[in-house]
């Protein structure tokens, strides 16, 4: 009696399985189908993607560069399969490990890294989501298998479309939509939560001795198996950049900046320059809010560092900075910086109203 209940149990335990692993492939709630994956679980849809596609170039950083590099950009497509594999969010040691995931096969040829201040941020963690354990493996983990396919997660998304949130394109980038006309207002919030306690970004920065290790890795990984590295700091909004100075952290850049290309050179796209410096305004073309730079801005970055740039890129906009210039150039820095809060009297009287240390 009790075989026979065990045996009807079973079976219909594997009946509803089934059942419910075919609805999952027909709706692809995670998106691993039909798009690049849903943005909300980019810590294991990427890592599946990267085994999926092989890449001969990733582009690897935060959401900055999964919004604003294009890894379609001809020049790009120049060195084979593409994949953008920015994770949003992620710290510096985050990025080193989904490197040496990419790094796994003998198919990646080059990797473009953007170093985002704040991810070498020693009190910053990983985020949720992040495991090392699928990280390096060819085939997906058990537990993300089910967690995917066969859980009641799965399940809510099926029943509930709208709580699916933004997928990837194919290709690992995304969009935002930003309300032109709340601009100055998404610039104000997006700011004031960079410097709060929560986000882990600014509060307390203090650069340690790991992170510098995890790019290090990064770089010796990248000689070992002859793969082209090209590294640059990216481009935030003047705004942003004068309110992390305005809040005592211009010392901790420039001696992160420093520590930087003591281990490899670097294109430095921050700064108070002509793209960074645009108007805060409805129809801005440069960014969407003080972080994220547009496909245009994108593009201008990848031409600068392949040697490929047209008229539309400004000369100040992209320095090649070594152990050699780097006084030269964080002294540029502050004059440009200087310069431009001298000229904008009413945005600087801006960004102090805004709160910077809550």
């Amino acid at each position: 009696m009790y075989s026979n209940f065990l045996k009807t149990f079973l079976s219909f335990s594997s009946i509803c399985l089934a059942t419910v692993l075919a609805i999952n492939f027909f709706v692809d709630p995670y998106g691993l189908r039909k798009s690049g994956g849903r943005v909300n679980n980019d810590r294991v849809v990427k890592a599946i993607q990267v085994n999926r596609l092989q890449p001969n170039l990733v582009a690897m950083g935060s959401s900055g560069i999964a919004r604003g590099l294009d890894p379609d950009h001809p020049i790009l497509l120049e060195k084979g399969v593409t994949y953008n594999l920015g994770i949003l969010g992620a710290n510096i040691y985050e990025i080193e490990q989904y490197f040496r995931h990419a790094a796994a096969g003998d198919d990646l040829n080059t990797a473009i890294v953007s170093l985002d201040f704040y991810a070498f941020n020693g009190l910053r963690e990983v985020r949720p989501g992040f495991s090392e354990a699928r990280l390096g493996s060819q085939t997906i983990l058990p537990q993300d298998f089910f967690g995917l396919f066969l859980s009641l997660d799965s399940l809510r998304l099926i029943f509930n479309p709208e709580q699916r949130g933004s997928y990837f394109s194919k290709k690992g980038t995304y969009a935002q939509h930003v309300d032109p006309e709340r601009r100055k207002e998404v610039f104000a919030i997006e700011i004031e939560e960079d410097f709060s306690r929560e986000e882990d970004m600014y509060w307390a920065y203090q650069t340690s001795t790991e992170t510098l290790n995890s790019f290090q890795n990064i770089v010796e990984i990248a000689e070992a198996k002859e793969i082209e590295v090209e590294t640059f700091i990216p481009p935030l909004h003047v705004s942003l950049f004068y309110a992390a100075k305005l809040t005592g952290h211009w010392p901790d850049y420039q001696q992160w900046l420093r520590s930087i290309v003591a281990i490899e050179p670097v294109w430095d796209f921050s700064g108070c320059n002509s793209i960074t410096a645009e108007t805060i305004r409805s129809d801005m073309k440069n960014f969407d809010d003080p972080s994220h730079y547009t496909y245009k801005v994108g593009d201008m970055i990848i031409e600068r560092m392949f040697g490929r740039v047209s008229a539309e890129v400004p000369e100040d906009f992209g320095v090649y900075v070594t152990s050699e210039n780097i006084d030269e150039h964080l002294e540029q820095i502050q004059e440009q910086c200087e310069a431009w809060q001298q000229q904008n009297p009413e945005i600087v009287r801006w960004i102090e109203t805004l709160n910077l240390e809550n």
